[in-house]
């Protein structure tokens, strides 16, 4: 299939309408694709380095229209989903290289396909095509399509360019779309229906209506645009489960085209199934409490294996109990203060060992482990191996990084980096005391002491933990001292907390705090629309923030909010 060439490469990249947000390249759109939108000159736009106060509500008006290629996680998952592919034996290559924003993949306006890119995408489509026509994957779309014997079919090749292209493009192709008539003239070029198939396979694996995700809409009346039926399925297929569109969820696209379902149904109706549905619920939360608490520093940090192995079954079990505290909360209509606040836990026998924690009847699988009576063990997301195992220095926790997390992704208050040319780095203790003692003695002398207080003295409620996460009462043989403060938190005060749970305790004080409710819905925000930031996005976030607030600010009711908030379905000219 290389003989298509340079037709195929044009494929891999498209042009933004003036006035759109989101990540080109300056090629045109391939044969196949269809008349694609006036092109005009646009830049990418910087990328955020921290949040930034949202801009203040005066016109209710939605967000700008723009369009943002795939993740490679969304660009991998898409394939698999095409074919059906449980089993993950297409060969998905990696084409794409996503930068890591504010903890995320996902900004519309980091995701480019560049030159390189566009080669890497050929070869991928081209063995994705082959593996398909081989696995007898063809045939899913048109039974015509698995044949390699004789002349192709003019009948084969719409009725497999329409099937094939409504799930590639998460649009339903009309007779009378001009990219039918492209792709059936590429199905033509082929020597049967079967090669004439890998060939359409190929060309629409790089087209930009497949690596592009298009929130576009119609109208443009005073610069307003309401998104196409097509564009919200996908737009809420990819927020809840990480990939494409499934078949029930475009018919209900083409419901809402045709008039019998409004669109709101459609998005409470294929919310509630996808969330529901299989590990929809996994999906729709975990990516997002992934990149916010950075999570999966869990398997990223490093540790000075001299001083303690943790086990790779460890670290998944350490996974688990965290996952399974918050999807507890999101599937029982809870909030994320429950999380926090958690009288239990979910722990295997293994990991209740490393506890400490003396719990019968526990196996391999993780099971409920009330906390009631326990005086060595902290309950609730804060104490989990999972967040201090991942914010510890390889020999010694870190109450620096652990006051980070809690000050920059829960409370969204930004701690600006070092100054150029600081020497930041972390000096050995020459005398016998507690790493409190020796982050105080070491940080809070000349310029470090402005920043490092944000951090180390919230990160100071840790300190009953190590970097492995095990409960200790003393440290280098000295007492712990778990008292904290909370510096200038976000309503200017000093707040005093002692320890991880219970009456004034850190998790006590985050599970009561707004800031918090208000930092998790601005992350979750930017999760699900890939910006942080656009002029009026103080109307988004007071109407998420509303609505959240009517059902108790519950997990699930607050992601429900981010579906229903204006800018899901509606969007303003770029200003």
């Amino acid at each position: 299939m290389k003989r298509l060439g340079h037709l195929l490469l044009a494929a891999a990249a498209v042009l933004l309408p003036a006035g759109c947000h989101g990540s080109f390249t300056g090629e045109a759109p391939a044969e196949g694709a269809g008349p694609g939108p006036t092109a005009a000159p646009t830049s990418t736009l910087a990328l955020p380095t921290k949040l930034v106060a949202a801009n203040p509500c005066t016109s209710q008006a939605p967000g700008p229209r723009k369009l943002w290629r795939l993740t490679a996680a969304e660009f991998a998952a898409s394939i698999r989903a095409l074919f059906g592919d449980t089993g993950t034996d297409a060969p998905v290559a990696t084409v794409f290289s996503d930068p890591s924003v504010l903890g995320f993949s996902i900004d519309a306006n980091g995701l480019l396909v560049q030159g390189l890119n566009a080669s890497q995408l050929e070869d991928n489509a081209e063995a994705v095509a082959s593996w398909a026509a081989s696995a007898n994957k063809l045939g899913n779309f048109a039974s015509c399509a698995s044949s390699a014997t004789g002349a192709p079919s003019a009948s084969c090749a719409t009725q497999f360019v329409q099937a094939f292209g409504r799930m590639a493009f998460r649009t339903t192709l009309a007779s009378g779309d001009a990219r039918v008539a492209s792709y059936d003239k590429l199905f033509m070029s082929g020597s049967s229906n079967s090669d004439g198939a890998q060939i359409v396979v190929s060309a629409m694996l790089q087209s930009p209506y497949f690596l592009y995700r298009s929130e576009l809409g119609t109208g443009g009346g005073g610069g307003a645009f309401t998104l196409t039926p097509a564009e919200v399925a996908t737009e809420l297929a990819y927020t809840v489960t990480g990939t494409a569109p499934d078949a029930p969820l475009l018919d209900a696209a083409d419901a809402v085209s045709s008039g019998s379902l409004s669109m709101s149904s459609m998005i409470d109706q294929q919310a509630a199934r996808l969330i529901d549905g299989g590990a929809g619920a996994t999906n729709a939360v975990m990516g997002f409490m992934d990149g916010w608490l950075g999570l999966s520093r869990l398997y990223t940090t490093a540790h000075d294996a001299t001083v303690f192995q943790l086990s790779a079954s460890l670290q998944q079990d350490m996974w688990n109990e965290s996952q399974s505290l918050i999807l507890e909360a999101f599937n029982g209509g809870a909030t994320f203060a429950s999380v926090l606040t958690a009288d239990h836990s979910f722990l295997n026998q293994e990991l209740a060992a490393f506890y400490g924690i003396s719990a019968g009847g526990l196996g391999s699988a993780p099971g409920r482990v009330t906390y009631a009576g326990l005086t060595t063990r902290d309950p609730g997301l804060l104490g989990t191996g999972t967040l201090l195992n991942g914010y510890a220095r390889p020999d010694t926790d870190s109450p620096t990084q652990r006051g980070h997390l809690i000050r920059s992704r829960l409370l969204c208050q930004n701690v600006d980096p070092p100054p150029p040319g600081l020497n930041t780095t972390f000096m050995p203790s020459t005398t016998v005391e507690t790493t409190r003692d020796h982050f105080i003695n070491e940080h809070e002398r000349g310029g470090c002491q402005g920043c490092h207080v944000q951090m180390d003295w919230i990160g100071f409620a840790f300190e009953n933990y190590d970097g492995w996460g095990r409960a200790r009462t003393t440290d280098n043989g000295l007492p712990t001292d778990d008292s904290a403060t909370i510096y200038a938190d976000p309503s200017g005060h000093d707040t005093a907390v002692k320890g991880l749970s219970g009456d004034g305790s850190l998790a006590d004080y985050l599970a009561h705090s707004d800031a918090v409710t208000r930092c998790l819905q601005r992350y979750w925000t930017y999760y699900a629309y890939g910006s942080s930031s656009w002029p009026q996005d103080g109307c988004t976030y007071d109407a998420v923030y509303d609505e959240a607030q009517s059902n108790g600010f519950t997990l699930r009711g607050t992601l429900m909010a981010i579906l229903h908030a204006p800018n899901f379905t509606k969007r303003v000219q770029d200003q």
